[in-house]
C-alpha cells in the first residue's frame, strides 16, 4: 500500500489522542498508587524555612528559594518601587519599545558578579537554555552535552541544525575521545554541562572541562541555576568556587528564578558574543522584556549576596547540617553534600510519592522526584536547604522522614 492509500485516523478530539491516553493511564496509575496527588500543591505564602499550606505552617524543604530573597523586605520594597516607576509590564520587545535603565543597571551588575564583559536577561530561564543552545550553533557544528543536563538544554539541541550528541555523566575520559577523533571534522563545537545537577546535587568538575575546551578549541556553556547563589563566599557560582579566569567560560547561563528570588534567565560572557544575542537571539529580540518588578528585585538581591557575605555562610552551615544529620541517620543521599539540592534516595516510584504525601501530612514539604527525571528504582526525595532553615528545623524534617517510612513501612536504602 503506498503512503497516500494508507488510511489515516483523523483526531478530531484532542481526548482521543495517542498521547493524551497514554498520560491519563500514567496519571491514573500514579494517582491509585499514591494516595493523592502530590503535585500543584498550593503555598499562599513565601516559601522559606515555612509555607502556608491550607492554613496551616509546614516545614518547607521544597523550594528553590536558596538564600530567602524572596520574601525578604528589601527586595520586596525594591519590586514595588519598581511598579510604581515603571508599571507592571516592559510592555514591549527590548529592542523596540520595552528597554528600561533598570534592565541595563541589572545586567551590568550581574557581568560584574559573574566576572564576565556583559550580560544579556531573558524573561524564562527554561527559554534562555532553548534560544542559546537552539541558536549558537548550526550546519556543521557539534554540540556535546552531558546526559543529565536539563530538559531545555535537550530541546535547545531539537532546535539547533547543528549535530548533537550527549555524552555520560560528568565523563570527562568520554568527551576526550569523541573530541580527539571529532573536532576537526566541525566548526564550532559547544560543550554544554551544568554547575549543580538539580536531581542529585553533585558539582560538576568544571575546570576539567575547561581544559578540555582550551585543548580542543571547544566553546564552555554552564548552566548554573542551581549553583549561583549557592557556590562561592558571595555565591557567585563555580567561577567563585573553583578560583576560575574571567574567560574560562565562554556561555555562563543563570536564572533570576532560584537564588535571586525572581523570574527570568541570563546570559554572560564576552562583550562581542552577548552584543551579537542583543541582536539576533530569538527568544530575546521576539520576546517582550523582563517585568519591572522582577528586574529590581534580582538586582537588589545580587547587591545583598555581595554585601552580606553571612547569608552565603548560614547556607553553607545549614547544608553542612543536613549531611551530618542524614548521615547519623544513615540515609543515601546519593551524590548530593556540597550544594543546596541533596536527595534522600527512596528506590520505588510509587513509594517516594507515597512517603512525600505522608510528610506533608506531618508537617514537612518535601516534593518526591521519579522516573523519567531519574531511572526507575532512584526516585527521592529532592531536599532543597536554604539559608533561612535552622537545625532545629533540619532535625525535625529528618526525624519525621524515618517516622513517615516506618509508618508507611518502606525501608529506606542505606547510605554509603
Amino acid at each position: 500500500m503506498t503512503e497516500k492509500q494508507q488510511e489515516v485516523r483523523m483526531i478530531t478530539k484532542f481526548e482521543d489522542a495517542p498521547e493524551y491516553q497514554a498520560f491519563m493511564a500514567r496519571y491514573g496509575e500514579m494517582m491509585g498508587k499514591a494516595g493523592d496527588n502530590p503535585y500543584f500543591i498550593c503555598h499562599d505564602s513565601p516559601l522559606t524555612d515555612t509555607s502556608l499550606m491550607d492554613g496551616k505552617r509546614v516545614l518547607n524543604f521544597g523550594s528553590y528559594n536558596y538564600v530567602g530573597m524572596s520574601g525578604r523586605p528589601e527586595v520586596s520594597q525594591a519590586a514595588k518601587d519598581a511598579i510604581d516607576r515603571y508599571g507592571t509590564s516592559a510592555s514591549g520587545s527590548r529592542l523596540i519599545a520595552g528597554e528600561k535603565t533598570l534592565y541595563q543597571q541589572l545586567e551590568k551588575e550581574l557581568a560584574e558578579w559573574k566576572h564576565a564583559e556583559d550580560c544579556l536577561v531573558l524573561v524564562s530561564g527554561h527559554a534562555t537554555n532553548v534560544t542559546c543552545v537552539g541558536n549558537f550553533c548550526g550546519e556543521g557544528d557539534l554540540i556535546l552535552y552531558d546526559i543529565l543536563a536539563h530538559n531545555s538544554v535537550w530541546e535547545g539541541c531539537k532546535l539547533s541544525k547543528a549535530l548533537c550528541r550527549p555524552f555520560p555523566h560528568n565523563d570527562i575520559e568520554t568527551l576526550e575521545r569523541v573530541l580527539s577523533h571529532r573536532r576537526n571534522k566541525f566548526g564550532k563545537v559547544l560543550i554544554a554541562v551544568e554547575g549543580v545537577y538539580s536531581m542529585d546535587g553533585d558539582i560538576a568538575p568544571i575546570p576539567e572541562y575547561v581544559r578540555l575546551k582550551k585543548k580542543y578549541g571547544c566553546f564552555l556553556m554552564v548552566d548554573e541555576a542551581h549553583s549561583s547563589c549557592v557556590l562561592g563566599e558571595t555565591g557567585g557560582g563555580v567561577d567563585e568556587y573553583f578560583g576560575l579566569e574571567p574567560d574560562d567560560i565562554d556561555i555562563k547561563m543563570g536564572t533570576l528564578s532560584k537564588g535571586l528570588g525572581a523570574c527570568g534567565g541570563y546570559l554572560a560572557g564576552k562583550k562581542a558574543l552577548i552584543e551579537y544575542f542583543r541582536y539576533m537571539l530569538p527568544g530575546f529580540v521576539f520576546s517582550v522584556g523582563i517585568s519591572p518588578a522582577l528586574a529590581a528585585a534580582a538586582l537588589t538581591s545580587e547587591r545583598l549576596l555581595r554585601s552580606r557575605p553571612e547569608i552565603m555562610k548560614r547556607l553553607h552551615d545549614n547544608i553542612a547540617c543536613f549531611v551530618e544529620e542524614a548521615k547519623k541517620r544513615n540515609l543515601n543521599i546519593c551524590l548530593g553534600g556540597k550544594a543546596a539540592v541533596i536527595p534522600v534516595l527512596v528506590g520505588d516510584d510509587s513509594a517516594a510519592e507515597r512517603l512525600s504525601n505522608a510528610m506533608r501530612h506531618r508537617g514537612v514539604f518535601v516534593p518526591s522526584v521519579e522516573f523519567p527525571a531519574v531511572p526507575h528504582g532512584q526516585a527521592r526525595l529532592r531536599f532543597n536547604v536554604i539559608s533561612e532553615h535552622n537545625r532545629d528545623e533540619i532535625v525535625q524534617a529528618l526525624d519525621t522522614l524515618l517516622e513517615a517510612a516506618k509508618a508507611e513501612g518502606i525501608e529506606l536504602p542505606a547510605g554509603e
